[in-house]
């Protein structure tokens, strides 16, 4: 909870294709590999303030390629990676279902973050989600706060789709790095 009960921001980042390399389906933690500024570039969102929360569809459960066993010993290599680089998350929350399930918690459905505002006392208002899907800067829009695409895994695919689109991420950043400098900025211009 922030000081005295007071509300704090978050950023809400996707896992694969953000913070690691995207393997289409990661089913080993053999595979897990972070980008190189990713400790870097979570620190620097602590430091300005951010609870950091990992949000991240793992459809790969329902469609039978994976085990919940297997997404927690990736988790468990993911978290110890960024914490051997100084780096901490707060929370990680994953959705195992497919599209057609339904659920409300498969992004850009907002019961993820809606768990994480509970569970953390979050300003969603004054929140971000960065990631390399359309889902990713969608999710940000409809928990009320700021959806940032980034071009790194899924991303430059998804950047080919905007157009369609009825909903334009707020930032359109290469990659993590450039998407927390760019909330570093537009927390000091607000």
């Amino acid at each position: 909870m922030g000081t005295n009960g007071i509300k704090k921001p978050a950023v809400f980042l996707d896992k694969d294709g953000t913070i690691i390399f995207d393997k289409n389906y990661l089913k080993s933690p053999a595979q897990v590999k972070l980008y190189s500024y990713a400790a870097e570039s979570i620190n620097k969102l602590r430091a300005a303030g951010f609870k950091i929360i990992v949000v991240t569809n793992q459809s790969g459960i329902r469609r039978g390629m994976f085990t919940e066993k297997d997404l927690q010993d990736i988790n468990e290599k993911f978290l110890f990676m960024l914490k051997k680089k100084g780096a901490k998350i707060d929370a990680l929350y994953y959705c195992p279902h497919i599209d057609s399930d339904n659920c409300s918690c498969r992004k850009p459905k907002t019961d993820m973050v809606l768990q994480g505002a509970k569970d953390f006392n979050i300003d969603l208002s004054k929140s971000y989600t960065i990631g390399d899907s359309i889902r990713d800067y969608l999710l940000g829009f409809n928990m009320g706060g700021k959806g940032i695409l980034i071009l790194t895994g899924q991303g430059k695919k998804h950047q080919n789709n905007l157009a369609r689109e009825k909903m334009k991420p707020f930032a359109v950043c290469r990659n993590l790095k450039q998407a927390v400098n760019f909330i570093v900025k537009d927390v000091k211009n607000n």
